[in-house]
């Protein structure tokens, strides 16, 4: 979940801040309209780009040795590092999913409720 809302929150920011396609269906800053405007095909397109990534990690979720988490998409990092430098990098990394899923939380509240953009203040 933790690095799910870590995307999220990124993906919020870039909705409304980042630069987008050209196009009108691809003009929205609302998170919550975007994936109406953009159709039911680019929609179609990323659910099914995201069930081959899952399918094809299956045994990664899934399988009867795997440790929760590793996906083995560490491309060399935790190479040469003591066993207590990888518990650390793992403290930190929990931390941090921690963050964005209260982050991910309070922006999707402040959409919600106010109906703003995550840089405006409500009542100001």
């Amino acid at each position: 979940h933790g690095r799910v809302c870590m995307l999220a929150i990124v993906g919020m920011l870039w909705q409304e801040y980042g630069p987008h396609w050209e196009g009108a269906a691809y003009a929205t800053r609302d998170v919550l309209a975007a994936p109406g405007s953009v159709g039911t095909g680019v929609n179609l397109q990323i659910l099914l780009g995201i069930g081959v990534l899952e399918m094809a990690n299956f045994n990664a979720h899934y399988g009867d040795d795997t440790e929760p988490g590793d996906y083995g998409l560490d491309f060399g990092f935790l190479n040469n590092r003591t066993p207590e430098q990888v518990l650390f990098l793992k403290e930190a990394e929990m931390k941090h999913c921690r963050l964005a899923m209260g982050a991910f939380m309070g922006a999707f509240a402040q959409t919600i409720l106010f109906g703003k953009l995550l840089g405006e203040v409500p009542g100001y």
